[in-house]
């Protein structure tokens, strides 16, 4: 396989993968997202972006950089990438200094430059402080994210917070007052951090524009430089990387008739308001929620709430299976799990793996159409199904990919922090508009 020109993406989690991969694919490229323990890039596709998720947000920090490295060296280095892309999570989740860190490493980059803003959906950095929606990171609910709470808003710090003492001179900003003067300022300013041996520079942005002139700068240094970032990130690099023409014009996928099933164990307040607006939206007369209770997952016992999903997911009927209203009572939640000595991490993680049973049994006797929420219950759910590579095909919602996988299952994957209230509704429509 040649890969000269061909863009590689790392990323933490799986809908991370997805909706990067998903930004070169509507730039043109042909891509592959690739996950879980035996990664591996097929070859016989026509491949131009190749996607991995290391699925290393939730573990210790020596998991993740051995992951990361162990990826590096055996996809990124063995296939000569031209580009690589670190996707990080847009609200800052995860090991990211130490993730980048082994990349810079292990890749020889000079440093990277670290850009999570998203502004298409509400991400923005000032100073330094990363924003959602215009509220600091720590006042909104990842505060509360039970495996990696962020109880600051400043990404300088948050960097410096992760790596020894030693390392948190490398990290440093350029300032949205240098951002706004565009490329040749950018990159001025990078060059000058670079000769001072700074490894971690964090950029500022606000718009969709700030992000565009970032990355060509970013594509103009003389440096070779790791760019980091969320999908917002990808988008800008997207344009340039990969070039777009009348060759690279792509077609809406035919979507067969058959029912579809959304499996939710996002534990954010956006999934739960994207959940109940859906069952409030008096559009669609076939939907069926399944709400999961703390005696269903504690007894382990799938069956029967399979045997629902099957029994109802007939003709184009969307069935919903969903945690939210575990997570929502926080009292009730607190006494079971002060019940059964579990933290809500453990207890969140609980709800994947008996979601991902569901999932299984479900779709060994039913074809329908997958669409998972959240990153940890995406993961579970298509590695409990076989899955291993997905190929993007279409846009279902900003943002948020259809793909395939090797058995031919079309299969939805969004972010639990992705989107607004309607975003679950718009994925329906997606479905219904040929109808």
């Amino acid at each position: 396989m040649n890969t000269s020109n061909y863009i590689a993406v790392i990323a933490d989690d799986l809908t991370g993968a997805n909706d990067t991969a998903l930004q070169f694919f509507l730039q043109g490229a042909s891509t592959q997202v690739s996950f879980g323990e035996d990664i591996t890039l097929d070859e016989s596709l026509n491949t131009e972006v190749f996607a991995v998720s290391t699925e290393s947000r939730n573990i210790s920090k020596e998991s993740a950089c051995e992951k990361v490295k162990n990826t590096a060296e055996n996809i990124i280095k063995k296939y000569g990438f031209e580009y690589v892309y670190k996707k990080m999570d847009s609200v800052l989740r995860g090991n990211i200094a130490d993730e980048i860190t082994t990349l810079i490493s292990t890749l020889e980059y000079d440093c990277a430059v670290i850009f999570p803003a998203f502004p298409n959906e509400g991400r923005t950095t000032i100073g330094g402080f990363h924003l959602v929606k215009g509220i600091p990171l720590q006042r909104t609910e990842v505060s509360r994210d039970p495996a990696f709470p962020i109880t600051e808003s400043n990404i300088v710090n948050i960097l410096k917070n992760q790596l020894p003492d030693e390392q948190a001179k490398l990290v440093d900003l350029i300032t949205l007052d240098t951002i706004m003067k565009g490329a040749g300022p950018i990159l001025t300013k990078l060059n000058e951090l670079i000769a001072k041996g700074k490894k971690l520079i964090v950029a500022d942005a606000v718009s969709t524009t700030d992000m565009e002139q970032i990355a060509l700068a970013i594509s103009k240094c003389s440096y070779k430089i790791l760019p980091c970032g969320s999908a917002g990130g990808a988008q800008a690099l997207s344009k340039i990387w990969h070039p777009d023409s009348e060759e690279n014009s792509y077609c809406h996928p035919e979507i067969p008739s058959v029912p579809k099933l959304i499996i939710s164990g996002s534990a954010t307040d956006l999934t739960a308001s994207q959940i109940k607006k859906l069952q409030d939206f008096d559009d669609f007369d076939n939907t069926y929620f399944i709400a999961i209770k703390p005696e269903n997952i504690f007894s382990d016992d799938f069956e029967q709430i399979a045997q629902r999903i099957i029994d109802n997911l007939v003709k184009d009927n969307i069935v919903v299976v969903h945690s939210s209203s575990l997570i929502e009572n926080t009292e009730e939640l607190n006494s079971l799990l002060i019940e059964h000595e579990l933290t809500k991490e453990i207890f969140i993680s609980k709800i994947c793996d008996y979601l991902a049973g569901i999932t299984r049994t479900v779709l060994a006797e039913k074809q329908a159409i997958l669409i998972t929420v959240g990153g940890e219950t995406s993961y579970k759910c298509l590695r409990a199904i076989g899955s291993r590579n997905l190929q993007i095909l279409d846009t279902v919602a900003p943002a948020i990919p259809l793909g395939v996988d090797h058995k031919g299952r079309l299969i939805v994957t969004k972010s639990g922090n992705l989107g607004t209230s309607n975003t679950l509704i718009d994925i329906v429509k997606y479905f219904e508009q040929d109808k």
